[in-house]
């Protein structure tokens, strides 16, 4: 068939922006891209009418126009569409924004909400372990004190038990057995009273008891020898008559260790030797026997009736007994020579000890020993002794700056006992000086010293020094000097503001009773009136007996004011 004779209805688009009609005319839209699309196409056919037109219809040129005009209008119409969309579009993801904004928020807020009911959650259930902990720390310790209690109870009746067949196997002889022996009243006198008594404490330590109770001082329980402490010293011979008896003490003695573990814990256990003589091998037996035992304190006072030669303990045994006691807290040596080949070692045993806070040396040096036994202790930075006693060892004025020295510092020591030494006044200025700065010593004796009104002066300006307010502000308010009152007693008061308040107010009371206060108020600013009425009631509290009530004390300070108003140093005294 011949494609000429075709039908014109179906013809079609032989090429993108073409279309061909019956007489093949060609209409060209301008647009020979490939694929020209919807728009190239309609066109294109509506450009091609105008030779088949109807030569009444509108011009190509009008129609095309309309054609654009319509598509234009669809077109901004479609743009509406877009920018709604587009609108909406915003809108949305602004909702979304807001709704993820929302849900952070929320959850960080749950999150803290959260984290807040943990917290507390947690903190509410540690402290609940921490309480528990702590009541299952106390029963455990209740539990271990009663079981350390019972098995101390069981040691004690142990020791009751095999104690029961026990019997003192020693001797003892009256004084008229003595006698009729050929001993002399002093010597036969000495042996009766002495092994009876070594009988009767020795049997009281086998049945568990304590022999001594001590009712003076702090007290105490424990084991008292006291001896004669006047007389030449008894031969070797008549001391080792006594030597069966010493031998039942130190058996009785090394054993004796669960009397004192069920002690109360506040009964401070203790052992004293006082003017006991013993020879070697006694002195032996009874170190022996106190090597590790657990008193709490030693008290060694030997008697050497002025020739040097001590009958007692020795000083190598002393610190051998103290070094094995790691529980030992006082130690007291007396009346035994103590040399110069002695310090180091001393000193040393007090310096490491653990618990030693109490040392009393009296009567044990010859003419400076003492200073070189001083100054070794007070120069140590290991020395923690609370109280050191060492009245007549024959202390001087060579050691008296090294004193000055350690007091100022403020150390742990809070009683020092000089008494019966060769201090003079120029010692005692210089111990006075360091007291200005010392707050921690609370007993210091230096009575029967080298001292006139001279060394007692300075000692009293120290404690109370009414030359003005802020001098006695300034006075030391802690230390009690002398057991024998060479000086008033100014700080009475363990408390030391109320010793300060004491002072001031009687100074001001004093000051009153002459209406003479405010002429020694020099720069006082009128701001601080209402301190010092303040302080003046205070201090008026802490007098037990003042002279003047503080009513009287404020009437003449607001009468006379206005006369004198000058006085900065005062605020010193009102605000320390």
């Amino acid at each position: 068939m011949n494609d000429n004779n075709s039908s014109p209805a179906k013809k079609r688009k032989a090429n993108d922006g073409r279309v061909t009609t019956d007489g093949a005319h060609d209409v060209h839209t301008g647009n020979t891209n490939d694929g020209g699309g919807f728009l190239s196409s309609w066109f294109g056919y509506f450009s091609g009418q105008r030779d088949g037109a109807s030569s009444s219809g509108p011009s190509p040129t009008e129609n095309n126009t309309s054609q654009l005009d319509r598509m234009e209008v669809i077109m901004m119409r479609m743009e509406e569409k877009l920018a709604t969309v587009e609108s909406r579009c915003e809108t949305l993801e602004a909702h979304c924004s807001s709704l993820e904004n929302m849900l952070a928020t929320t959850s960080h807020s749950t999150k803290e909400h959260i984290d807040e009911k943990y917290n507390s959650l947690y903190l509410r259930l540690e402290q609940k372990c921490s309480s528990l902990e702590n009541k299952l720390e106390t029963k455990v310790d209740t539990v271990h004190e009663k079981v350390e209690r019972s098995l101390k109870f069981h040691e004690y009746n142990e020791m009751l038990i095999k104690n029961q067949s026990w019997e003192y196997s020693a001797a003892v002889y009256s004084e008229y057995e003595l006698l009729d022996n050929g001993y002399t009243n002093d010597e036969a006198e000495y042996i009766a009273e002495t092994s009876e008594e070594l009988r009767d404490i020795t049997t009281k330590m086998r049945r568990g008891e304590i022999p001594y109770e001590m009712t003076y001082g702090n007290g105490g329980k424990g084991i008292y020898i006291g001896m004669h402490d006047s007389g030449p010293p008894l031969g070797y011979a008549l001391n080792n008559k006594l030597l069966p008896h010493w031998k039942e003490f130190a058996a009785a003695l090394k054993h004796f260790v669960p009397a004192i573990n069920v002690l109360p814990d506040n009964c401070e256990s203790f052992v004293e030797f006082y003017f006991v003589q013993l020879n070697h091998e006694a002195m032996v037996l009874i170190k022996e026997a106190l090597i590790g035992i657990p008193f709490q304190k030693f008290l060694f006072t030997n008697n050497d009736n002025g020739d040097g030669v001590p009958v007692g303990m020795s000083v190598d045994a002393i610190i051998d007994i103290v070094e094995s006691n790691k529980l030992l807290r006082k130690l007291e040596i007396g009346r035994n020579r103590i040399g110069i080949d002695h310090i180091e070692r001393l000193c040393s045993a007090v310096y490491t000890h653990p618990a030693l806070v109490e040392l009393e040396v009296f009567n044990c040096f010859e003419p400076g020993i003492g200073d070189t036994m001083l100054t070794s202790l007070l120069t140590s930075d290991d020395l923690k002794l609370e109280k050191l006693v060492m009245f007549s060892n024959n202390i001087t004025s060579a050691v008296s700056t090294v004193l000055a020295d350690f007091l100022a510092s403020s150390p742990r020591l809070k009683e020092l006992d000089l008494e019966e030494d060769n201090l003079n006044d120029s010692d005692v200025a210089l111990i006075a000086n360091a007291l200005r700065s010392n707050t921690t010593l609370k007993y210091l004796r230096v009575d029967s010293n080298n001292i006139t009104k001279v060394g007692k002066e300075s000692l009293r300006l120290v404690l109370y020094d009414e030359s003005s307010l802020n001098a006695v502000a300034d006075s030391n308010h802690t230390c009690t000097l002398d057991r024998r009152k060479i000086i008033d007693d100014y700080n009475p008061h363990d408390k030391w503001h109320i010793n300060r308040g004491w002072k001031i107010y009687s100074i001001l009371s004093s000051r009153n009773e002459t209406m003479s206060n405010v002429q020694h108020f020099s720069d006082i600013d009128v701001k601080i009136l209402p301190i010092m009425l303040e302080a003046m009631q205070t201090y008026a509290t802490n007098v037990d007996d003042s002279k003047v009530k503080p009513l009287s004390i404020v009437y003449e300070v607001m009468r006379k004011w206005d006369k004198a108003l000058t006085c900065t140093g005062a605020v010193n005294i009102i605000e320390t």
